[in-house]
């Protein structure tokens, strides 16, 4: 498939690679800095385009890639949707209500197809995961347990050098930003929540709305409870992400935020834990992890079929986010809409 990259950042590189690893062909790419459309360029030996082009080469595509921050994308969106060309857009959709509706808008008018990039969502290892959750073989959930610590932007109080994330202009924070997929991960294994509590701080005085830091409580319809403790400025990368059910038990780890290595469950009728090793790394493979992606997008476009990571969750996962941000600036316990009722937001 022929592909446009609207952002030609580092994670668009990754997108580009996924496209030719199936392939497909990158042609063409537009960033506001010409150092990144020069790299884009470089690596896929195709051209770059000014603001006022983009169109031209939207039209060429098969579907066209969004990894701009999510705080300057509208006019793009458009751009693509207009003319009917799918959009894998990059997490999370948007940084407000206002902006996350106005695409949802676009997305109505324009029939559009969408699909949200919650690349972790497509990974083998929490693929296998989910699938034996499906099987009810540990029950109803009681408790979802995810904690993900590492060292990143803020990281002992320092901006680990230039990105959107820490730009004062751009900046959403981890809890709208990062946090993002383990809304998705999470109910997708358990459901939709009732309510959410959340504390979060930051370590960049000069950046007081970036918060690299979260911790947060929540409460899900179906009766379960869960926590989720993430950290861009721990020393010790780590990461657990579990299912505690009435029949059993399962947890994914790894040495890394997103390093998902180890699958480890038990059942009430099993005398011992059984594990699989997976060579599943966000550190060391990036470019797997969005292939796998690509892939699901590509597949679900193809045969015409509904996409597991739609517009919905992605503007659901906003509503997530900004209720915990809400929770931990006003000290309140805030009831949010199942995931994807977006229509009971909207009035």
């Amino acid at each position: 498939m022929k592909v446009f990259l609207i952002g030609c950042g580092d994670i668009a590189r990754h997108h580009g690679r996924a496209v030719v690893r199936l392939g497909g062909e990158v042609i063409g790419g537009f960033d506001i800095s010409e150092t990144s459309a020069k790299l884009v360029s470089q690596e896929f030996g195709c051209p770059t385009c000014t603001y006022g082009e983009i169109e031209d080469y939207v039209v060429k595509a098969d579907y066209v890639v969004i990894s701009t921050p999510p705080t300057k994308r509208l006019d793009y969106v458009e751009m693509v949707l207009r003319h009917h060309i799918p959009l894998y857009m990059e997490k999370p959709v948007a940084c407000t209500m206002e902006d996350a509706m106005k695409i949802k808008a676009m997305a109505d008018q324009y029939d559009a197809k969408i699909m949200v990039g919650f690349a972790h969502y497509y990974r083998p290892a929490y693929r296998k995961m989910l699938e034996l959750v499906k099987t009810g073989m540990f029950g109803e959930p009681v408790d979802i347990a995810f904690s993900r610590l590492s060292p990143g932007f803020g990281f002992h109080a320092k901006n680990l050098g230039a990105s959107w994330r820490t730009d004062p202009n751009l900046a959403c924070g981890m809890t709208v930003e990062s946090v993002s997929h383990d809304w998705k991960l999470i109910t997708a294994m358990a459901g939709g929540f009732d309510t959410i509590a959340c504390n979060y701080a930051g370590t960049i005085a000069s950046v007081p709305k970036f918060d690299n830091h979260t911790s947060i409580t929540i409460r899900l319809r179906n009766g379960a409870i869960g926590t989720i403790a993430a950290s861009w400025a721990c020393d010790i990368p780590t990461c657990s992400r579990a299912y505690i059910g009435t029949k059993g038990s399962i947890f994914l780890t790894g040495e890394g935020m997103f390093e998902f290595t180890k699958l480890t469950w038990k059942t009430e009728d099993m005398p011992y834990a059984e594990s699989i090793q997976f060579n599943d790394s966000y550190d060391h493979a990036t470019g797997d992890v969005i292939y796998y992606a690509h892939e699901a997008f590509q597949k679900s476009l193809r045969e015409g079929s509904e996409f597991e990571t739609p517009l919905s969750d992605g503007i659901s996962a906003l509503i997530y986010s900004l209720a915990a941000k809400k929770s931990s600036e006003e000290q309140v316990t805030v009831k949010v809409p199942d995931w994807g009722e977006v229509a009971s937001v909207l009035g």
